[in-house]
């Protein structure tokens, strides 16, 4: 992948992770609120530690799924190159 793609693919993943951490958050400080009101509860901490942790989580698993996948393409990558190596190798031979 070129230089550029690369930068690009890094900038979209931190954009998706800030919002993947953003969104549960906000979701259940929302709803915490929300209850707070409809109901005279104190429900807005719990909530908001729930939404905390959920995107704490998410964010985990999304760099995790990046990580693997960029494990997977080097080592295709790297297959690719020994098969090339050895075929030429083999080609030498004869």
């Amino acid at each position: 992948m070129s230089k550029n793609g690369s930068q690009y693919r890094n900038i979209v993943l931190i954009s998706q992770i800030g919002i993947s951490i953003m969104v549960p958050v906000f979701l259940c400080l929302a709803v915490g609120l929300w209850l707070d009101k409809k109901f005279g509860t104190w429900v807005t901490v719990p909530m908001l530690f729930l939404g905390i942790a959920a995107g704490a989580r998410n964010a985990y698993v999304l760099a995790m799924n990046t990580v693997r996948q960029d494990e997977y393409r080097r080592k295709k990558e790297q297959d690719k190159h020994i098969q090339e190596i050895l075929d030429k190798t083999k080609d030498d031979n004869k």
